[in-house]
């Protein structure tokens, strides 16, 4: 069975910073989806772990990579500059945290990380609203 990557490579290059962060949020749901689907499946089914060839789905880390590169590039010269490079800190470590929770427990360093530097410029971490 081949697997999927998620998000999709001609969707996550379209768009606005903020259009992106909501492909990449989808997807990140959707991967979470299939990921406890499995798992579930798995522990019904069999008391063994799952290995690489049973893996349906991946999330795909480069476009990820490629938005944080993108924010972190903005501009910090005036408030509302940085507000905005916040607020989209802030909602893409919203996507970690959905990743997290798809089993990845490690990224929760990651999503306090931006969290703490979404803060530090002045965005309020538990708002998703990109001014």
């Amino acid at each position: 069975m081949p697997m999927t990557f998620y998000p999709h490579l001609e969707d996550a290059e379209k768009g606005s910073l903020e259009e992106r962060i909501d492909v990449l949020m989808e997807a990140a749901q959707r991967y979470k989806a299939i990921v406890l689907d499995e798992s579930a499946k798995t522990v019904v089914t069999e008391n063994k772990r799952m290995m690489p060839r049973d893996q349906l789905a991946a999330y795909n880390w480069e476009e990820i990579a490629r938005i944080l590169r993108s924010i972190r590039e903005l501009s910090e010269a005036t408030k509302p500059e940085k507000m905005k490079k916040g607020n989209l800190l802030a909602k893409l470590a919203e996507v970690y945290e959905v990743l997290r929770s798809a089993k990845m427990s490690k990224l929760e360093a990651v999503r306090l990380a931006l969290i703490s530097e979404a803060t530090h410029l002045g965005a309020n971490p538990n708002s998703s609203q990109v001014a």
